[in-house]
């Protein structure tokens, strides 16, 4: 099954045939904890807590894919199991040899990144469907303004930027009212 199918089928909530595929990173994970002092019942913990944290990220809308699912579920993995370390033996420097180097930001924990994004759907949600569409169609589908103005009725191409300034700002009022330290 490829990471596009895979993301498809969990995103439907069909996540038996994805879950078994990724099963198949079971062993080689198993090895690594087993490596650096885990045990059988550790590395089944940590990776029935990593399919979750998973399944989590790529349900979210948010989630772009950016290397193979299996080296994100492995980065998942490594991340848990090396805090795991970190809390009972008090050593942040522990490392599985030949891994990727991963941070918390390539597996999207960006706190203000979800903080901007949750403040964009929250502006999103209470502009005017008009405008929302207008952004959606600039900003997401980059349409050319006389596309815009044509489709959706404007009289003219320069109607149809002001429509946008407008609802730029307004989108910009919201956010700044979430948000009043960044203003």
């Amino acid at each position: 099954m490829k990471d596009e199918e895979i993301v498809k089928q969990i995103r439907n909530g069909n996540h038996d045939a994805p879950i078994k595929q990724l099963y198949r990173e079971y062993p080689k994970i198993e090895a690594l904890i087993r490596a650096s002092g885990g045990d059988s019942n550790a590395a089944r913990e940590i990776f029935h807590d990593a399919l979750i944290l998973f399944i989590e990220k790529v349900i979210d809308p948010a989630f772009e894919q950016s290397s193979k699912l299996t080296t994100y579920l492995y980065g998942i993995n490594r991340l848990l199991w090396k805090n795991k370390l970190r809390k009972r033996q008090n050593n942040p420097e522990l490392e599985w040899p030949d891994t990727l180097i991963l941070t918390n930001e390539d597996l999207g924990y960006d706190h203000e990144k979800e903080d901007r994004i949750k403040t964009m759907e929250r502006v999103l949600a209470e502009i005017a469907e008009r405008c929302r569409e207008i952004l959606k169609r600039f900003y997401l589908k980059k349409e050319s303004m006389s596309r815009i103005a044509s489709e959706l009725g404007f009289s003219s191409v320069n109607s149809a930027k002001t429509q946008k300034y407008k609802c730029l700002e307004q989108a910009i009022r919201l956010a700044t009212n979430y948000h009043p330290k960044n203003a």
